[in-house]
């Protein structure tokens, strides 16, 4: 993925508490805030002042800055990239009606943010929708590829059904879907919404042209279930992506604003803990709603196993997760259920990655 660098920052608010709240929560995330303006004035001098290859910023406003107006705040769209107006203590003000109200918190901040830059036409269309969410989401993602996502999140999904719960699954590895392929489900991207594959158990797969609708198609998806689980895939370059208005990013900006849980699952190999280890760097830069949970795949059998974990756990330690789970290595238990195009409860039930995956299901429902 090419370098995406975070849009820069120029606020225009005269509350200086609200100002404060504002760039300082956006600094902190690694956001550049270029320039605070005190007044309308001194705002147009500095925006005179860029250069062309300066202009790709987002500027955030309220209507107490000394001088503003509908009018200015008109001619301002077409100097930056975004304008944002919050405003203050909660006041109204008739003649900005699309100004917004303040974020409750430095996390809602940055949503709102990251929700303009990337989709700036749609986001305050669906900022203000009510939906009835009935859903728990739990999103799963890994570093790299090959870690395991899309087997965990299609047994999970399967166990979670077996509960009794309505569960649907979603394949959001929008570059390279896999769960149509592992099932047997031809013609799934196409599929406007989820299909039934069991009791209780529905799959879908997000496509390139869901993306216009992607909160008319999700909204579905919290109404309807007890149970979401989003196959990510890959996330590498996570910082990037959050900002990234290409559409393979959507589902990945939607599941950190709206999972419930976002699990980020690896190997303890070389590799598999060297990219953990850079995944983790990604996130004390960033800030999302969903509570992080780890998992480690594929933990070996005795000595080995324990050093394995330890080795994940050490460097882990500094994300204070909400949960860790440990998956054990299963080859042969996978392997057979790829081939037999089904989950783990219909070709192994007794295997020890089925029963680890079973617990699983219990502690997310319980």
């Amino acid at each position: 993925m090419a370098e995406i660098t975070l849009p820069v920052i120029i606020t225009a608010v005269a509350d200086s508490d609200l100002e404060g709240f504002i760039s300082g929560t956006l600094y902190s995330q690694g956001w550049n805030v270029i320039y605070r303006a005190l007044d309308t004035a001194s705002l147009l001098g500095h925006l005179n002042q860029l250069d062309s290859s300066q202009k790709e910023v987002v500027l955030i406003f309220s209507p107490d800055l000394p001088g503003i107006s509908p009018e200015i705040v008109s001619t301002l769209r077409g100097k930056v990239k975004q304008v944002i107006g919050f405003s203050v203590d909660g006041r109204t003000f008739e003649d900005f009606p699309s100004v917004l109200p303040r974020p409750e918190d430095a996390t809602a901040l940055i949503a709102l943010v990251r929700g303009f830059v990337r989709t700036p036409l749609l986001r305050s269309q669906f900022s203000t929708r009510d939906v009835k969410r009935r859903a728990k989401i739990i999103a799963i993602a890994s570093p790299a590829g090959s870690s395991g996502c899309t087997t965990i999140a299609i047994n999970l999904a399967m166990e979670l059904s077996i509960l009794g719960h309505e569960t649907s699954l979603l394949d959001a590895d929008v570059r390279r879907p896999s769960i149509a392929t592992l099932l047997s489900l031809h013609g799934l991207d196409s599929e406007s919404t989820p299909r039934l594959v069991a009791p209780n158990m529905y799959v879908g797969e997000f496509s390139r042209a869901k993306v216009p609708g992607l909160n008319v198609y999700m909204d579905g998806f919290l109404e309807k279930f007890d149970f979401v689980v989003v196959d990510l895939g890959s996330i590498e370059g996570l910082e990037d992506s959050l900002t990234d208005r290409r559409w393979t990013s959507s589902l990945i900006h939607w599941s950190c604003d709206n999972a419930d849980e976002l699990w980020l699952m690896g190997k303890a190999d070389v590799l598999g803990i060297v990219r953990m280890e850079k995944l983790f760097r990604n996130f004390t830069q960033i800030n999302i709603r969903a509570k992080l949970c780890l998992l480690l795949n594929m933990r070996a059998v005795g000595r080995k196993g324990s050093d394995q974990e330890k080795r994940f756990l050490s460097v882990s330690a500094t994300m204070k997760p909400h949960r860790i789970f440990t998956l054990p290595k299963d080859l042969g238990a996978v392997t057979g259920a790829e081939s037999a195009r089904s989950a783990l409860v219909e070709v192994n039930t007794r295997s020890p990655i089925r029963k680890a995956i079973v617990k699983l299901a219990v502690e997310v429902a319980s």
